[in-house]
């Protein structure tokens, strides 16, 4: 708990990565907004999302979608095949990855370095609101389209993950208030498809 009495996650990554994921069954075209808030004490110094090497993130929160894998080129099939060969379990059709970032602009998009089926949102940038709990609120819906150029499938999961297993860093984090709802909230910054063009 924190000094508001409520129940929050506390993440820790020591050239690691710690995530959490919840799976769901929802249609984002109905309950679009997605809510969040977090804390980060300090950032990576040395992360950078558009480096495979470097790719790492104080805080992640994570939506995975389904879709026809039948749709993917050769190459991303034989990724998501050794994914499942590594862990068992098959790879998200497409996943949304919102993030903070140390340099790049809110709002900007960042294809994954290990997979075009990975794309990475900057929520936040910068080291403006550290040590501060921040609300956000994103239309996932319209995020999904600006990122893919199609609809998204339904979500299918909802994680976080905090991760220094690029840079060997190490870093904490803390969350709270993650959900979906049909409007967005009153107290977080909301963001839509107006502000992203």
């Amino acid at each position: 708990r924190n000094g508001e009495d409520r129940v929050v996650l506390h993440a820790t990554a020591d050239a690691s990565a710690s995530g959490l994921v919840k799976r769901l069954d929802l249609d984002p075209a109905s309950t679009p907004w997605l809510s969040w808030r977090w804390k980060v004490p300090a950032l990576i110094g040395t992360a950078d999302n558009t480096r495979r090497d470097a790719e790492d993130s104080p805080v992640r929160i994570v939506v995975s979608f389904e879709g026809d894998p039948e749709r993917l080129d050769f190459e991303e099939r034989a990724f998501a095949s050794r994914v499942k060969a590594m862990t068992g379990r098959d790879m998200p059709y497409a996943t949304l990855m919102y993030i903070w970032e140390n340099r790049l602009p809110v709002n900007e998009i960042i294809e994954s370095r290990h997979s075009s089926r990975v794309q990475m949102i900057v929520a936040a940038s910068g080291p403006a609101g550290r040590g501060k709990w921040l609300n956000f609120a994103r239309n996932v819906e319209q995020d999904y389209r600006r990122a893919y150029g199609e609809p998204p499938g339904r979500v299918r999961s909802i994680g976080i993950m905090t991760d220094t297993d690029n840079t060997g860093e190490s870093t904490r984090a803390f969350y709270g208030d993650i959900k979906f709802s049909a409007l967005p909230p009153t107290n977080a910054h909301s963001i839509s498809a107006k502000e992203t063009k």
